[in-house]
């Protein structure tokens, strides 16, 4: 069984605004509206502010999105089918319908807003694959139980980070519209300090995405499975790789490190994971058993140096002989002009 890379993050939206280390940032709130904008790739106005956000630069970036709702919602959420492709008109006046009508239905200027999931896709799925996998989740997991899903599937440039950003209401809708928010009692300590209940909910989250990619895997004959728990748990002697993010990557990659100490950190664990095995051969041995390779620690690089030198001395030797050949050849085809 070959294990794929397992990704489910989840955060709660609020209309406080907070820079990266969780502080608040005065006089500054949250526009669901922008959020929603950037993660669809259109562009959508938020009627409180009097602003608009365009974000259709991104669009190509979208591979799919959709709004899903109860059955028992209001008729222009229930409105929007399936098959509604991304970046429509109908879908995009239902999105800024949405996300106003939350705005103005939040009326705390410190309001929870929605809940935003972040879900890496298996890539042994396909296109269609994937999107039944996204919204047989958010079926399962939130529109059954009364919530309204916005969700959009993303796919990098290079088409190797397929994704998926889902936005949930924090509140369940009917008929008559947006509800109360659900008893929290036992899931927030004080103000936004999760307790067990929501430790517990979310665990149950991950374990509920592990079952779906998995079940996804096995109906499209992959041997591809992915695994939530962590590399302690998985008895698995390897230091966790810090997270760098796309935004740094992509800086990087223009020639400019935002942060270079998340860099360092990421090749001191490479560093660290790659010569674990030798620490823990020695700690249990006293010595490093190469497997053909030496005995000792310190023989495996004079070894390898000394292969390389070898392979090198007959690559040149055969390349040299080869051109020594094609010349001869040349001069024997070349016609007589002496006469």
């Amino acid at each position: 069984m070959v294990l794929g890379h397992y990704r489910l993050e989840t955060k709660i939206v609020g209309r406080k605004a907070k820079d990266k280390t969780g502080k608040e940032i005065p006089g500054k709130q949250v526009s669901i509206i922008a959020k929603a904008a950037y993660r669809s790739g259109q562009m959508l106005k938020d009627e409180g502010a009097e602003r608009t956000f365009n974000y259709r630069s991104r669009a190509q970036e979208v591979v799919y999105s959709e709004i899903l709702s109860p059955e028992d919602g209001p008729e222009w959420l229930t409105s929007e089918k399936a098959s509604t492709k991304a970046g429509t008109r109908k879908q995009r006046e239902t999105r800024q319908r949405l996300w106003n009508t939350i705005e103005r239905v939040e009326k705390r200027k410190d309001s929870q807003l929605a809940r935003e999931f972040i879900a890496s896709i298996p890539r042994g799925l396909n296109e269609a694959q994937q999107i039944e996998l996204v919204r047989g989740w958010c079926q399962s997991e939130f529109t059954s139980k009364g919530f309204v899903v916005d969700l959009a599937v993303h796919r990098s440039k290079n088409g190797k980070n397929p994704h998926a950003h889902i936005l949930c209401t924090t509140r369940p809708v009917s008929g008559e519209g947006f509800g109360k928010k659900p008893d929290t009692s036992g899931k927030f300590k004080g103000r936004g300090n999760a307790g067990g209940g929501a430790k517990d909910e979310l665990i149950a989250w991950r374990a509920s995405w592990e079952t779906h990619a998995n079940t996804a895997l096995e109906k499209a004959g992959r041997t591809e499975r992915v695994d939530r728990r962590s590399l302690k748990d998985r008895g698995i002697d390897r230091t966790p790789e810090p997270k760098i993010g796309v935004t740094a990557v992509a800086m990087k990659n223009r020639g400019v490190e935002a942060d270079p100490r998340r860099f360092q950190m990421q090749r001191r664990t490479r560093l660290l994971n790659s010569v674990r095995p030798f620490l823990r051969s020695i700690q249990k041995s006293g010595e490093v058993r190469q497997h053909g390779m030496g005995s000792e620690w310190w023989e495996k690089p004079i070894i390898f140096l000394e292969r390389v030198r070898e392979q090198t001395a007959e690559l040149v030797k055969n390349t040299w002989q080869k051109m020594l050949d094609l010349g001869r050849s040349r001069r024997t085809n070349e016609p007589d002009i002496s006469r």
